[in-house]
């Protein structure tokens, strides 16, 4: 199973690589022309196969569509970013919320476990997050409660919930923005026995039809210098 732009890229890249194996065939026997003892083989012209236009018809099975724009990141470098960014931000709060902590709190997510980041991630991990970072304050404000003999302000508390909250969703988006991200698009299956599985039990396969166009280009090379003997380098690529 893979997801269908791999697929259709895969594809592509074959048809590149038989043109090229076409290619070096042609060349191949041109020397074998050039070289034809008795001369008559120079007289011919050397074959050479094309595609210029290609007809594919692949039959698929769709095994999965992400609701909305998905990515993935791998699961450990987003805990021990995470981990490093809010260490850092909730310094001066003297709040510290644990690799381990954060590690469970990814684990238990069936999403997040496989690295898998939507567009409401943010919210939901910041929420997970700031659960417990407010356990963390509401014992310290006990503590500094009992010690002065009074209660704290419940508008000082909430003041203090709400700044956290801030710091951990800034954290949250700028490790996830930082951290290399893969999109996730629609995964399929090609191989030959799941699409038979599929058509005899009564369903049916996605049926994807390309029309691919052979273009080619031509390679230009820098000047050569006088008494140089190596071969002049590829200077860039340009349609022919």
């Amino acid at each position: 199973m893979s997801e269908l732009s791999e697929t259709l890229g895969h594809l592509l890249c074959e048809i590149t690589r038989a043109r090229m194996a076409a290619d070096r065939e042609s060349v191949r026997i041109a020397r074998q022309y050039a070289e034809d003892d008795g001369g008559l083989l120079r007289h011919f012209p050397v074959p050479r196969m094309r595609m210029p236009q290609l007809e594919l018809t692949l039959p698929v099975v769709v095994s999965h569509i992400p609701q909305g724009y998905v990515a993935k990141v791998a699961p450990d470098m987003l805990v021990s970013a995470l981990s490093a960014n809010l260490k850092e931000a909730l310094k001066g709060l003297a709040i510290h919320v644990s690799t381990t902590e954060i590690r469970k709190i990814v684990r238990a997510d069936a999403n997040l476990s496989q690295g898998l980041v939507s567009d409401q991630l943010p919210t939901l991990l910041t929420e997970q997050l700031h659960d417990h970072t407010r356990r963390l304050v509401e014992r310290q404000l006990a503590k500094a409660a009992a010690g002065n003999g009074e209660a704290v302000p419940a508008s000082q508390s909430a003041e203090r919930f709400k700044e956290i909250a801030a710091i951990i969703r800034t954290q949250v988006n700028r490790t996830l923005d930082a951290l290399p991200q893969r999109p996730v698009g629609i995964s399929v299956d090609a191989r030959t026995q799941q699409v038979k599985e599929v058509n005899q039990g009564g369903s049916f396969c996605l049926s994807l039809k390309l029309n691919v166009t052979e273009e080619g280009l031509d390679m230009v090379f820098e000047d050569s210098e006088p008494g140089q003997d190596k071969l002049p380098a590829l200077s860039r690529l340009v349609p022919e």
